[in-house]
C-alpha cells in the first residue's frame, strides 16, 4: 500500500480520471475546494476509524485522490486511496457509498477465473456473523438503532455462490445484507422493493466491502444530514440569493419547488425528494409543486 507519498499538493491529489457532474452550479474556487476536501476527508476518516478499515494512517492529501464539485444541495465528489483500493462517494453533503474494491462483489462477479479462485477459500465467518458485523457497522456509523431509523429489525442475508462448468455450486466468502423499511412494502420500481441500506461483508477481511445508502435522498430520514455552510455560495463567488436568480424550471430540475423553504432563498424554496441522478431516465415537469420521475 502506497502511504508514503511526499507531496502535499492539491494538484497532485486531484482525481486521475475525467469527471464532471452535470449538476455542478459553478467552477470550483480555492475556498470551496478546501472546504469540500476537508469535508470528505473528515467523514472518510470517521468511517475508517469506526469500522477499523485496513488503512494504517489517517487519510490526507498524501494518500488519496479526490474530486469535488458544488451542487445546489451541497457537495458531490469522490475520494479514493492512491492504491485505488478504497473509494468513497459523496452526494448532497452525505457520504452515500463506500467500496473496498479489492474484495467487493464486482471484483469477482462475471469473472469466472476470480470466482473459481475464491471458491477455494473458506469464509472466516458464517452468514449470522456477517449479519452481526453489518449491524454493528451500521450502529457505529450512525449511532442509531433500526427502531430509531424506522427499519425492520430483521435483515436479509445472502451468501454469494459460484456454479462451475460441471454444474457444482460452491459458496463464496462474501455476503450481502439488506435492511427493509417498517410497515407496508415500499417499491422503488415495479416488483423491486426499496431498501434504505445495503452492505457487502467479506468473509476474507471480515469487514464491510461495500456500503450503499439510498436513504440519504429522503428528507424524512432520521439520519442527520450535515448542514451546508451559510457562506456556501459566497465561497463560490455567487450571490447569496443565487437560487432566486434561476429560472423555475431549473430549480425544479435540481429538486426545488417554489413557495416553501430552502436555507438560502429569500423567497423560500422547498427541496423535494429525487432519485440518484443516474437512476432517472426521464423527467416530466408539471406545476411548481409537482415533480414526477419515470424509470
Amino acid at each position: 500500500m502506497r502511504w508514503n507519498a511526499t507531496s502535499n499538493s492539491i494538484t497532485e491529489a486531484r482525481w486521475p480520471y475525467k469527471w464532471k457532474s452535470p449538476f455542478a452550479i459553478a467552477t470550483n474556487t480555492p475556498a470551496f475546494e478546501t472546504y469540500g476536501l476537508e469535508f470528505m476527508l473528515n467523514r472518510a476518516n470517521v468511517m475508517r476509524e469506526k469500522w477499523q478499515l485496513d488503512i494504517p494512517q489517517p487519510l490526507t492529501l498524501d494518500n488519496v485522490y479526490y474530486a469535488v464539485c458544488p451542487t445546489s444541495h451541497g457537495i458531490e465528489g469522490h475520494l479514493m486511496t492512491k492504491d485505488r483500493r478504497f473509494h468513497w462517494v459523496f452526494d448532497r453533503n452525505v457520504l452515500c457509498s463506500f467500496e473496498d474494491r479489492e474484495y467487493f462483489a464486482p471484483s469477482f462477479r462475471y469473472h469466472d477465473d476470480e470466482s473459481a479462485r475464491l471458491a477455494k477459500i473458506k469464509s472466516k465467518i458464517t452468514a449470522k456473523e456477517a449479519e452481526t458485523i453489518a449491524r454493528n457497522s451500521l450502529h457505529k456509523l450512525f449511532g442509531l438503532t433500526e427502531k430509531q431509523l424506522h427499519w425492520k429489525r430483521a435483515v436479509e442475508v445472502n451468501q454469494y455462490k459460484f456454479e462451475e462448468s460441471d454444474g457444482k455450486v460452491y459458496p463464496l466468502p462474501m455476503f450481502n445484507v439488506e435492511w427493509k423499511y417498517e410497515g407496508p412494502v415500499q417499491y422503488a420500481a415495479e416488483n423491486l422493493e426499496s431498501i434504505p441500506l445495503y452492505m457487502e461483508i467479506s468473509g476474507i477481511t471480515t469487514n464491510v466491502a461495500k456500503y450503499e445508502h439510498p436513504e440519504y435522498l429522503s428528507l424524512k430520514s432520521p439520519i442527520p444530514r450535515p448542514p451546508i455552510p451559510t457562506n456556501y455560495f459566497q465561497m463560490l463567488g455567487l450571490p447569496t440569493n443565487y437560487l432566486e436568480t434561476l429560472p423555475e424550471r431549473k430549480r425544479m430540475l435540481w429538486g426545488f419547488a417554489s413557495a416553501d423553504e430552502h436555507p438560502f432563498a429569500k423567497h423560500k424554496f422547498r427541496e423535494v425528494n429525487l432519485p440518484a441522478p443516474n437512476a432517472a431516465i426521464g423527467m416530466k415537469l408539471y406545476g411548481a409543486e409537482d415533480l414526477q420521475i419515470y424509470y
